[in-house]
């Protein structure tokens, strides 16, 4: 299934909870639902969500990319000019290792999911809600396509994130919303894909 019918699946699967429980507040946890519902294909290079969150530090990778590369043309230039072209062309190469790496989607992501730890960790004093939705970007993105985060432990591990982000924001519904939404993705993509999931 693509990310579209995971959102509206997802969407429609918390809603339904929301309202059978008596919650109140429909929109946030309406959009922890969404989010949810796209996120076991983390693990994926072309999924909706790996899109949309490792988009801002491809963004900034690609103005560095830029600036690195004046730079080091620059410098590997006046190496060899200098006489010393065995070191300029080891920094041209080493450059051209680390862009073929920043080149792939799921490396970005996996630096995004770290950048948010690192951020959950110094900029919110060890708010634990972002550093552990950090940490499972991070490793999401170094599986593979619908292995571990097509499970039920990926789904407990979403759900006690959920309850994190649930305490931490105190706003009711978010744990339900978020656990609801992740297992609706599993349950969509059992019952509508031919490929299905390993569910332990």
């Amino acid at each position: 299934m693509d990310g579209k019918s995971h959102v509206i699946v997802g969407l429609f699967a918390t809603g339904i909870t929301m309202y059978a429980t008596n919650n109140d507040a429909m929109t946030v946890p309406l959009i922890v639902g969404a989010i949810s519902s796209l996120a076991p294909d983390l693990d994926h290079h072309n999924g909706s969500l790996t899109k949309k969150v490792s988009m801002p530090l491809k963004i900034l990778f690609s103005l560095l990319f830029l600036a690195v590369t004046l730079f080091i043309v620059i410098k590997t230039g006046k190496l060899i000019y200098s006489g010393s072209w065995i070191y300029g062309i080891s920094i041209f190469l080493l450059f051209i290792i680390c862009v073929s790496w920043l080149r792939n989607l799921k490396a970005i992501l996996m630096l995004t999911g770290l950048l948010i730890a690192f951020i959950g960790w110094f900029a919110f004093y060890g708010n634990w809600s972002i550093i552990a939705v950090g940490l499972f970007i991070a490793v999401s993105s170094r599986l593979k396509h619908r292995g571990p985060t097509h499970s039920l432990y990926f789904l407990a591990i979403w759900s006690g994130i959920c309850y994190l982000l649930q305490t931490d924001l105190h706003t009711n519904g978010l744990w339900l919303a978020g656990t609801v939404g992740y297992f609706s993705h599993l349950l969509a993509d059992q019952l509508f894909t031919k490929q299905r999931i390993k569910w332990l």
